[in-house]
């Protein structure tokens, strides 16, 4: 008596639907992504005098800037960043994972609030800490302070890789060199730091990546300084407001800020290849966590002053610049702002305008990942998460190079389709949606590994299809991921500002844009406003989440 096994597929269509599935995310995605990127491409490649664009003085200027303060945002996050992980991972630390939560908070945070923040609290005329010690002490603007807070922003990007990597270590190496006779701190700095060093330095080149193609937070504090500290992605939106003239000179610009990104880019893969560390094999006793001694609690202290610092601080200068009667006076407070903005149609426009795009890029993301990764096509689950590494402000210069005329389709010379995204929200949609693509694809596949495959079995063997064995058997184990790829998706598109500043439609507003606006040009007590009501949504979000991810677990 022989038995014959057969693998379920876990997706929800069959061989042939799965073909036709990979073949239309394909071709959406060379649409809506290869195409304007090859178009920018080649108009770059194509404009006149492009190498006297990239070398005249303003450009270099411009690539210097972007330069020395994305080293120095990513200098800053490792510094912080690699020290913590090692205190959280592998000692008795007290409040480790109240540190954690607060350090991680940035990775959910537009870095334009933090930049709010820092210019309520440094700005040297009317700053609160000049405010309280003297005008002229602290000077958040330039590349310094552009490099503090775009440091601040991306210190996750370095902390959560470290923290992965330490907690992947085989315990049975550090165990080792602790009874052949070394102390718990050599052992740690000796086996433990070396190992998780190479994901610290790959988090470190996507923090550099980060600061780079960063836009609000150099614009808020570079073009505003004394002297100006401009950068390539301020630079290119200068050259965009000019109108066509500058059209070119941008696209050349663009260019040098994707060939500095794929630089970053292949550094990172290959440091990230580098960073595999051995996976604990369960064997012998678990690693005991190094007991700190007397640096305990003055180790406690710089975490908590640290966190104040650099993340609560900011927050709540936010809040109180909030209820400001006047900016930078500290002359009692007022609920003006908040009234003045919550019954304001132009706000109320605004949120309902951010919340629709996000919901549904939301949405699309989620949908389009779980495809994408439903197809385990390793190649389009690549490409889905190449425009998630192009900087936003090439992506959407690439968009308008694309679709800013209508896009007409003719078929048997009978049926014409009109694409017309060009000064719509629709653009804006596509560009959310292809941005952050990767959000779902990447949270659908790690779902579907760890899904128990024999439900959907024997739902096919109850005699379900395998679109009801997939939907009544597979996706409810992928709820968590699939939440998480939506809130995600959600909480950065709700106030996204790069290519909403370049791609909203003449006459309209999304949150991003407004809070631009308004700190920038108008009433930073309003902006602040917008930016509290974001921050309790971000936690209100995060609480609401975890609620149900313990209300689940069994």
């Amino acid at each position: 008596m022989s038995t014959r096994s057969t693998t379920v597929p876990l997706s929800p269509v069959g061989r042939g639907s799965g073909r036709g599935l990979t073949l239309t995310l394909s071709l959406a995605l060379a649409f809506f992504f290869g195409l304007p990127l090859a178009l920018l491409l080649f108009q770059a490649r194509t404009a006149p005098r492009w190498t006297e664009v990239w070398f005249a003085p303003e450009s270099l200027q411009a690539l210097a800037g972007t330069l020395i303060s994305s080293i120095g945002a990513a200098l800053f996050a490792f510094t912080v960043a690699v020290p913590l992980a090692l205190l959280i991972a592998r000692t008795d630390l007290p409040l480790k994972n109240g540190l954690r939560a607060i350090f991680t908070l940035p990775a959910a945070l537009p870095p334009f609030i933090l930049g709010m923040g820092w210019v309520s609290l440094a700005n040297p005329r009317a700053g609160l800490l000049n405010l309280l010690l003297g005008a002229g002490t602290f000077n958040i603007y330039g590349r310094l302070g552009i490099a503090f807070v775009l440091g601040t922003a991306g210190l996750p990007l370095v902390l959560l890789p470290t923290l992965a990597a330490l907690s992947r270590i085989d315990s049975s190496l550090e165990e080792a060199a602790r009874l052949s006779g070394a102390s718990p701190v050599r052992a740690l700095l000796s086996i433990s730091l070396p190992l998780a060093l190479p994901a610290a330095l790959s988090g470190t080149a996507l923090c550099f990546l980060f600061a780079a193609s960063a836009f609000g937070v150099p614009y808020l504090l570079g073009v505003t300084a004394s002297p100006p500290s401009p950068t390539l992605t301020t630079r290119i939106y200068g050259e965009i407001l000019m109108g066509q003239g500058g059209l070119p000179r941008a696209v050349v610009l663009s260019l040098e800020l994707l060939l500095l990104a794929a630089l970053v880019l292949l550094g990172s893969r290959a440091l990230a290849k580098r960073g595999e560390v051995r996976l604990s094999s369960g064997k012998g006793l678990s690693l005991r966590p190094m007991p700190l001694g007397r640096a305990r609690l003055p180790l406690a202290a710089t975490g908590v002053t640290l966190a104040l610092v650099l993340v609560i601080l900011p927050l709540l200068a936010v809040a109180l610049t909030s209820v400001q009667p006047v900016w930078g006076q500290l002359t009692g407070l007022s609920a003006k702002h908040w009234s003045g903005v919550l019954s304001n149609p132009r706000t109320i426009d605004a949120t309902l305008r951010s919340l629709g795009l996000a919901a549904a890029a939301a949405a699309l993301v989620t949908t389009l990942g779980l495809g994408i990764a439903s197809t385990k096509r390793r190649s389009l689950e690549l490409l889905s998460g190449a425009p998630y590494a192009i900087p936003g402000t090439v992506l959407a210069l690439a968009l308008v190079i694309a679709f800013s005329r209508d896009v007409r389709f003719v078929l048997f010379d009978r049926v014409a389709f009109v694409l017309a995204l060009g000064n719509t929200l629709w653009m804006l949609l596509v560009a959310y949606t292809v941005k952050h693509l990767a959000f779902g694809a990447r949270n659908a596949a790690d779902g579907l590994a760890q899904v128990d495959a024999t439900l959907a079995e024997a739902a096919r063997l109850s005699g379900a299809s395998p679109r009801r064995a997939f939907f009544d058997a597979t996706l409810p184990q992928l709820r968590a991921p699939l939440l998480a790829a939506f809130l995600v998706t959600f909480l950065t598109c709700v106030t996204e500002l790069t290519l909403s500043v370049l791609l909203i439609p003449t006459g309209r507003d999304v949150l991003g844009t407004l809070l631009f606006e308004l700190q920038s040009y108008a009433d930073p007590g309003s902006a602040a406003v917008i930016a509290c009501a974001f921050v309790l949504l971000v936690i209100a979000l995060q609480l609401a989440q975890t609620l149900v991810t313990r209300r689940r677990q069994p």
